[in-house]
């Protein structure tokens, strides 16, 4: 190597080591679904998104307990349920035990004459307070009777109970030793609140496996009989199977890829330090892209670096291309200058293609953009500037490869098969009525039918559906907010009284408006009233004289009181339960209302749209997930046609004639078509995955299409480059194939997609390329 060489690969390695270095001690990355997503378009998507994130619904963990000894199962329940209560870990743990705390009860019991629906002036006239002593006498009758009978002096109304009555807005499971059981005691229930998200991967496993561990610990089994088994759903468990699928699923077909790839290299060159010196440019990229990202957004999400990887696939071929021109006589510097230029001017308009993801709303698609632009600029100055001096003296590609390459310049006599197979492809797509785009999210989803089964069966032994349906209250203010949520009320109670409504829940119900809190107040009699009142209604009753007088206070009392606010229950299960129906974005109050057993989502769509103008809408998550969707895919879309214009551009520019460009470009909308509609007749459809792999496979056909069409000095030497791109399209096609055998639908897609596009790009290619015998497009050393 020359003075020049040893300065190069020193300055290379200098920068490989420095990015290594920062690679490990600086860049964060995240494994936060949420990280991924764009903030929203319009309130509702920020409040959805927001939802998302933070929500508690987010946040939920349903756990069961199985095992055949129900008090063994009750007894892990309620040591389980004492270790997350106090490992701070969680908001709220929930087994069936006492609901409330004593200072939590103490609470509810003050300001229970302004928090239940039953108060009014006439509860406290002769004849129903007559009424309510006659039913407190009865209730001393029940199980209930010991609380029955240290409530009855303060409230004699049993205002306490009805409040605790309204709040039941579920079916509570099956009780056994005062935990909650599935109906055949097999499995004991819990559910519980995170305070991480649900999108917090790295959190979320912990916790569940601190979980296993303590039901492990704490379970009391016979010798030799194995501990509970422990069931678990929810959407931070999912995240974490989803997220353990998705790896395992991966490292196994990327094991299988590298086996085949290492294989056809192997065949292809016959030597082993190639293999080691293929890497180099992808491994430099990699570690560029990682480092350009976390430099630009403060973190690399592990979901773009997985498919910034996939993307980078196409950078495989640039070491390919080097090692395929090489021959006994020649040098490598050589060489690579030789075919430089056009592999410069693919690079660019490659990377060009990707730069449209940076103008994304999208923050894992620009992520993707960065990503892709760097690691291509930077694999290229590697094969560029650093491979040509480490390659052994004497390397050269084997002859056995270029008869194979030659026999290829025959495709160019069945050239009329492009034209007629895209128009077959046109015509399918013109005939056909199926469905071309995915709408439905959870088609995309890894989540295994077993997974979801598991799911829906802790839901229903617990009573709590899936949220789908909710309304959305808004408000200037707290107050607002709640007096649309108590007027919004009376309406679903209309609708649950038709049936076309299950139930609902709202914040109003546990947190009235200060408006409803003052009624109620006035309605409350002055002390002297009351006291004849109560005096004439126990007359007869066997009640002593002065029990009453708890009551007298608490009524008095109670009439001077300052309305509740959300913050009074500040730290309780109630004011975490408010948190989630009642809070502020955006500067304004938001009060969700879930909905249950929504029978006509249509009609009642169109009952509430009167509702619009106070600021009350009807959501439905899985049609607004699907549209926003939609809405991401409509903008990769539009990114991926501003990406195929600038490299429409840059080959222009390049190329400097109209006519060349579009003979290069030709191949590749021709093999998008085709792909396409071969796709869409095996029952696929399009996502932004697939649109995502367009985009690659657009990177590849263009390098196809670059190197079939450059001069060349000597038949051997057209050979030697028709070899390198069968080299390239074969390692492609051999690692997504395999990558299109997997379970998981967004791997399938890419795979799929990219290697069927890979190949028809490299057909297209041949059959549409000038033949040896005539001038070809590109010269060896333009452009410029």
């Amino acid at each position: 190597m020359t003075g020049k060489s040893w300065v190069t690969l020193l300055i290379w390695c200098m920068v490989l080591g420095l990015g290594a270095w920062f690679t490990a001690t600086h860049t964060h990355v995240e494994s936060e679904l949420s990280r991924l997503l764009p903030e929203g378009a319009t309130p509702i998507e920020r409040l959805l998104l927001t939802e998302l994130r933070t929500g508690a619904t987010a946040r939920l963990i349903l756990l069961a307990l199985e095992g055949k000894d129900a008090d063994r199962l009750a007894e892990a329940s309620k040591q389980l349920a004492a270790w997350m209560r106090k490992s701070g870990a969680f908001h709220y743990v929930g087994n069936g035990e006492q609901a409330w705390t004593q200072e939590e009860r103490e609470r509810l019991f003050q300001y229970r004459y302004v928090l239940s629906p039953h108060v009014q002036e006439s509860t406290f006239n002769r004849n129903r307070l007559r009424h309510s002593l006659e039913q407190r006498l009865s209730d001393l009758t029940s199980p209930l009777s010991p609380m029955v009978k240290a409530l009855i002096p303060a409230d004699p109304t049993g205002e306490f109970m009805k409040i605790l009555q309204a709040w039941m807005t579920w079916t509570a499971p099956r009780r056994h030793q005062g935990v909650w059981f599935s109906s055949d005691l097999r499995r004991a229930l819990l559910v519980a609140e995170t305070r991480a998200t649900g999108f917090d991967v790295e959190s979320q496993e912990q916790l569940q496996e601190q979980i296993r561990e303590t039901v492990r610990r704490v379970a009391t089994v016979p010798a030799g009989a194995a501990p509970p088994h422990v069931v678990m759903t929810g959407p931070g468990v999912i995240a974490v199977e989803m997220r353990q699928t998705i790896q395992d699923d991966v490292w196994r077909l990327s094991v299988y890829a590298m086996l085949l790839v290492t294989t056809l290299l192997f065949v292809s060159y016959g030597s082993v330090s190639i293999l080691a010196l293929s890497l180099l440019p992808l491994a430099s990229a990699i570690m560029a892209g990682i480092a350009a990202v976390d430099l630009a957004f403060g973190f690399i999400h592990g979901i773009t670096l997985a498919f910034g990887i996939t993307l980078l696939g196409v950078v495989d071929d640039y070491p390919i291309h080097l090692f395929s021109h090489l021959t006994r006589e020649s040098r490598a510097p050589a060489v690579m200058k030789e075919i430089w230029p056009t592999m410069r001017l693919g690079v660019v308009a490659t990377a060009l293609g990707f730069s449209a993801l940076l103008l994304s709303g999208f923050p894992g698609l620009s992520q993707l953009g960065l990503f892709a632009m760097v690691g291509l600029f930077t694999a290229a100055g590697v094969t560029r500037w650093v491979l040509p001096h480490i390659i052994p003296m004497g390397f050269h590609a084997r002859r056995e490869g270029l008869r194979v390459a030659r026999w290829v310049d025959t495709l160019t006599t069945a050239r009329l098969m492009v034209p007629l197979m895209v128009i077959l492809a046109l015509g399918a797509f013109m005939w056909s009525d199926a469905p071309l785009w995915e709408e439905d999210i959870a088609n995309l989803s890894p989540i295994s039918t077993e997974q979801q089964a598991r799911d829906l069966a802790l839901r229903d032994e617990l009573g709590g559906p899936e949220v789908r349906d909710l309304i959305v209250v808004e408000g200037s203010s707290e107050e607002e907010a709640l007096q649309r949520s108590e007027t919004l009320a009376l309406a679903l109670d209309s609708l649950v009284g038709k049936g076309e409504l299950a139930g609902y829940d709202l914040a109003a119900r546990y947190l009235p408006s200060r408006r409803t809190q003052q009624t109620r107040q006035a309605s409350l009699p002055d002390r002297e009233t009351l006291e004849r009142n109560l005096t004439s209604a126990i007359k007869g009753l066997p009640f002593k004289p002065g029990l009453f007088q708890p009551f007298l206070d608490a009524i008095e009392k109670a009439k001077t009181q300052e309305p509740i606010e959300i913050q009074t229950f500040s730290g309780t299960a109630l004011g975490l339960k408010l948190n989630s129906l009642l809070f502020m974005r955006e500067g304004r109050w938001v009060a969700i209302v879930p909905l249950r057993g929504v029978t006509d989502r249509q009609t009642f769509r169109e009952l509430l749209t009167p509702w619009r103008a106070q600021e009350v809408s009807y959501l439905d998550l899985k049609e607004e997930s699907n549209r926003m969707v939609g809405t991401y895919r409509n903008e990769a879309l539009r990114l991926l046609g501003w990406g195929v214009l600038s490299i429409g551009l840059v080959l222009l520019v390049g190329l400097r004639a109209p006519v060349t460009v579009l003979r290069v470009m030709l191949p590749i909308g021709s093999a998008l078509v085709v792909v396409a509609a071969l796709l869409h007749a095996s029952g696929e459809r399009f996502s932004l995955f697939h649109l995502a792999s367009f985009l690659l496979v657009t990177g590849l056909g263009l390098d196809y299409a670059l190197f079939f069409n450059r001069r060349h000095g000597t038949p051997a030497e057209r050979g030697r480059t028709v070899f390198g791109l069968i080299v390239c399209s074969t390692t492609t096609i051999s690692v997504f194939g395999v990558l299109a055998l997997s379970q998981l639908p967004v791997l399938r897609a890419i795979g799929m997609t990219t290697a069927l596009g890979s190949l028809a790009c490299l057909a297209f290619a041949a059959l549409l390329a000038e033949p040896p015998d005539k001038p070809p497009l590109l010269s060896a050393t333009s452009p410029k």
